[in-house]
C-alpha cells in the first residue's frame, strides 16, 4: 500500500509528475536488463578510454535519456526543504526537469509561509534538455514557472556567481555515483 502524497500541487501538476515519474521508469527499465540505471556492458565498454574519452562518451549516451530522481526521493526532498524552511536551492543535473518541479514546489510553499524571497537555481548541460524542462514548467504554471532560475552549461561555470545564501543542495545520486567513479 503507498503512502499518500505529501506534496501540496495543483491536480494538473501532480497527474504531470506521475506521468513524468512512469516514463522515467520505463526507459531505465529499456537502458538496463539487470536493474541497475548505468549497465555494466555500458561501463565496461568506457573502460579502456582516457576520462574525457569516457566523459564525451558518456554525455553522447545519455543526451536523450530521461533521467529522474525516483518518486518517493523527490517527495522526500519536498518535504525536507519545507521542514527545514529552505527558501534558496541548487540542483545540479536537472535533466528533463522532473525534480525541479518538486523543489519549485517546496519552495514556493515556504517562501508563501515564511513572506521570504527564494528561488530555485536549476543547472543543465545539455541544451535539448533545458528545453524539454521548460516545457514540463510552463505546463505547471507560474507556481512552479516563476520559481526557478535555470543556468545552461557546465555547472562549474554557471555556479560561479549570481548565487544566494543556500539552503539546500541537490545532487541527483547517479551524477553523484559517476563522479564518484571517476575519483577514485
Amino acid at each position: 500500500m503507498s503512502s499518500p502524497n505529501p506534496v501540496d500541487a495543483p491536480q494538473h501538476v501532480l497527474q504531470l509528475l506521475s506521468e513524468l515519474h512512469k516514463k522515467s521508469l520505463e526507459q531505465e527499465a529499456l537502458i538496463s536488463k539487470n536493474g541497475k540505471f548505468i549497465s555494466t556492458t555500458l561501463l565496461g565498454k568506457l573502460e579502456d578510454k582516457d576520462a574525457a574519452a569516457k566523459q564525451a562518451e558518456f554525455d553522447q549516451v545519455m543526451l536523450d535519456k530521461f533521467i529522474a530522481l525516483d518518486e518517493d526521493k523527490c517527495q522526500f526532498t519536498y518535504q525536507l526543504i519545507n521542514a527545514m524552511g529552505a527558501t534558496n536551492v541548487i540542483e545540479a543535473g536537472t535533466s528533463f526537469g522532473v525534480s525541479t518541479i518538486y523543489l519549485a514546489l517546496a519552495v514556493a510553499k515556504t517562501t508563501a509561509a515564511t513572506g521570504k524571497s527564494g528561488t530555485v537555481i536549476a543547472t543543465e548541460k545539455e541544451k535539448s534538455k533545458a528545453d524539454i524542462a521548460r516545457g514540463y514548467w510552463r505546463q505547471c504554471g507560474d507556481i512552479v514557472e516563476k520559481q526557478i532560475d535555470l543556468r545552461e552549461g557546465d555547472l562549474l561555470e554557471t555556479l560561479k556567481e549570481g548565487l544566494p545564501e543556500i539552503d539546500l543542495l541537490l545532487l541527483d545520486s547517479k551524477f553523484v555515483a559517476l563522479l564518484a567513479e571517476d575519483t577514485y
